[in-house]
């Protein structure tokens, strides 16, 4: 390993931290103490959002409970370079929306379909208007209601006479960019974000550190579902579920760490679909996007008790070797070879670069990711053509895509996709129907 991929290594190390986190924070605080300013949460609220429309109704639960003014700032024109497939993901987060309302207890319009585009922007434009209002929250809501019903008239009879300059909409878009963020539904507080009600419970544990609430943590149902998994043990040891993952993706390592728990706990069988990583299919994976995934990854990876952090990163080279290595394996369980030793091997690879700094691009490294997976070093010799590994990778992500997913870690349980490696909640019930 070269001295640039170990202090490569370091550094990711240092970034990923539970320390570097808590300076942060302490620095933070330092610094709203010496500037003398009210603990500020800023909300950036896009009606068309399915989140947003979750969001408005927890938050006034959160401002109540905790010592913090939350403002709400309205959005309406997200970088495009965020999201490499807008149709899936806004047909997606309709129906995932829907499946949180129903874990949380929240309202959500039943059959939602995607709101007209006039109607989102009057609405918009509207909602802009009321950012001072003490009532915005409630107000969001009833709109966003009438959005995702389709009910125009409403809209137009309440939205019909805002004004519709767009400069405030412009100025907290600019806002939403310069510190350091790109998506709706998300709350700031202290240079850190928290998007959308399934990341709530870190902003409640930060809160409470600080003094300024009830001392509970009330949003953390989406962790509970290991509590269902002995109700499930032996009933659905008949069923599967795939996962596409990308060994470049740290949300598909924490991904594949918790669904082998599920699979031990329960017997359910998991069927792997290993994907090329975007940047390797010639698309592109913005700087804030980037840095958020990292840290988020890092907070969730603590909750979940999964090391994360010590990186040496697979692009390229490392990521190809290992699904060469990983498809061998795959076939070879198909013609009689030992079941769950491709699993076993993709873990260990993901856990070997995004959590121990094992070079994957070497013979050594590789030799001790298989090692650690108790499997031979001679699958290394054993690895498929280049050729034949990007046409299965490739085969997987037009299969994932016919799903409805556009990104990794996607699964699939009882007929549903589930995007993310926090959605465990949803497979569990998914498993249980």
């Amino acid at each position: 390993m070269s001295l640039s991929t170990v202090l490569r290594a370091s550094v990711a190390s240092w970034l990923t931290s539970s320390a570097r986190l808590n300076l942060q924070r302490t620095l933070a605080e330092f610094s709203r103490k010496i500037r003398r300013q009210p603990h500020t949460i800023h909300y950036f609220h896009r009606a068309d959002d399915p989140y947003c429309q979750l969001m408005v109704q927890v938050l006034p639960d959160i401002a109540s409970r905790f010592a913090v003014e939350i403002k709400p700032l309205v959005v309406e024109q997200l970088p495009a370079n965020m999201y490499p497939d807008p149709a899936r993901y806004e047909a997606y987060s309709i129906i995932d929306a829907a499946r949180l309302a129903r874990l949380y207890g929240l309202g959500f319009v039943e059959d939602a379909v995607v709101p007209d585009r006039l109607a989102v922007g009057m609405v918009n434009r509207f909602l802009a208007s009321k950012q001072q209002d003490p009532q915005f929250f409630q107000i969001a809501e009833e709109m966003g209601a009438a959005l995702w019903r389709r009910d125009l008239d409403t809209v137009r009879r309440t939205c019909g006479l805002a004004d519709l300059g767009d400069a405030q909409l412009e100025a907290n878009q600019r806002f939403l960019r310069d510190v350091g963020h790109y998506a709706s539904a998300s709350l700031h507080y202290a240079g850190e974000f928290f998007v959308g009600v399934d990341r709530l419970d870190h902003l409640e544990r930060r809160l409470n550190k600080l003094g300024l609430g009830d001392g509970e943590v009330e949003f953390e149902v989406q962790r509970l579902w290991r509590y269902e998994l002995e109700n499930l043990e032996r009933s659905v040891t008949d069923q599967s579920v795939e996962v596409y993952f990308s060994v470049r993706s740290p949300y598909s390592f924490v991904g594949l760490q918790l669904i082998h728990h599920m699979a031990q706990k329960t017997g359910v069988r998991v069927d792997l679909k290993p994907v090329l990583p975007m940047l390797m299919r010639g698309m592109k994976v913005p700087p804030a996007k980037g840095r958020y995934i990292l840290f988020d990854t890092a907070r969730e990876a603590r909750l979940e008790n999964v090391d994360f952090g010590h990186i040496c990163d697979p692009l390229g080279e490392a990521t190809w070797r290992a699904m060469q290595i990983g498809f061998a394996l795959m076939d070879d369980e198909k013609t009689g070879g030992k079941p769950g030793q491709a699993f076993e091997f993709f873990r260990s690879f993901t856990k070997g670069v995004w959590a121990q700094g094992i070079d994957g691009t070497s013979d050594a490294g590789l030799s001790r990711i298989l090692s650690n997976a108790g499997l031979s070093n001679a699958w290394i010799g054993k690895a498929l053509d280049r050729a034949e590994t990007e046409q299965k990778a490739e085969a997987n992500r037009q299969e994932m895509f016919r799903h409805g997913s556009w990104g990794v870690p996607t699964f699939r349980a009882g007929g549903e996709t589930f995007w993310g490696q926090d959605r465990m909640w949803a497979i569990v019930d998914a498993l249980k129907q």
